[in-house]
């Protein structure tokens, strides 16, 4: 049920990773703070909702990588 919302900040994630200047490809770890945080102030914090957003900032880590690793192989492809 939770994985359209994963696949969201993913794919998000991703693209920042490839198109965003360097000093802008982690803003994605913002989002899924900031949904923790209010609904961490509606709901309280719990052991779901910490389990959800260590799951969530790893997913969105691995989308920044991801996007970085296929913006250095266009780069050094471009360059060869």
């Amino acid at each position: 049920m939770d994985i359209p919302s994963y696949l969201i900040l993913f794919f998000a994630s991703l693209v920042f990773g490839f198109a965003a200047p360097r000093k802008w490809r982690w803003v994605p770890l913002v989002f899924p703070l900031a949904l923790a945080l209010g609904a961490a102030y509606g709901e309280g914090i719990d052991g779901t909702l910490l389990i959800r957003l260590v799951v969530a900032l790893l997913v969105t880590v691995g989308g920044v990588l991801l996007g970085v690793l296929l913006d250095r192989r266009g780069q050094r492809a471009r360059y060869a």
